[in-house]
Parts: structure tokens; sequence; C-alpha cells
């Protein structure tokens, strides 16, 4: 299926983001990736990837890949820091549920880090 240049702005690049080269090598011109930071591994390469999304303009969502327990706190906190208007997949576990309560956080959630290790609170 081929995409013309007035669709591309609603196609995301899901593809394996891991380095700014990946960036660059995906086979179309996407304006939105799926930024899995335990997909790239180092927070030096996360964060240069963040900046490169920023300086081109691109837009980023949240990629979760199963992450639980300290380690989605973890892509959370990164989620309302440097894509907090993006789209996502981790959101928190309340808005799963088949009734979620009304008084769930609204987006972008506030980025309230732990006192001690990497996470959101």
């Amino acid at each position: 299926m081929a995409f013309g240049k007035p669709h591309l702005d609603c196609v995301a690049c899901d593809a394996p983001i891991a380095t700014v080269a990946d960036l660059d090598g995906t086979p179309l011109e996407a304006r939105t990736f799926n930024i899995k930071p335990s997909r790239v591994g180092r927070l030096e390469t996360l964060f240069e990837l963040y900046a490169t999304c920023e300086e081109r303009g691109l837009a980023m969502y949240g990629g979760g890949m199963g992450e639980l327990g300290v380690a989605r706190g973890q892509i959370q906190l990164l989620a309302s820091m440097f894509s907090p208007d993006g789209p996502n997949d981790i959101a928190p576990s309340g808005f799963n549920a088949l009734d979620p309560a009304p008084d769930l956080e609204t987006s972008p959630l506030l980025v309230r880090p732990a006192a001690t290790g990497f996470r959101r609170a």
C-alpha cells in the first residue's frame, strides 16, 4: 500500500527505532515515531533520539514492550517529560479498566519523580 504525501502526516512509524540512524533509515518520511526506551538501551542514546526528534519537529509517542512495575513508572516518566502531548501505549493501568474511574489524571501527566530511583511516583 503506497501513501502519498498528503497522507504522511497521518502515518506513524512503529518500526524498531534505537538510534538516530534508524530515524534516517525509515522507508517513509513519517512525522511521528514510537520511541521505546527499552529498545534503545543507553540513556545517552535515548536522549539523543529525543533531541533529534525535537530539532526536526518530529512527534514522538511513548512505546512500551511489556514494562511492568518500576519499568512501567520509568517509561511513563519519560513520556510525560519528552512527549507529553503525544499518543502512547503506556498509560497508567487505571485507564485500561473496563469502567475507568472518573477522577483519573488528564494528559499530559504531571512529572513527579520519586525521591529514590528512576520512576514516576
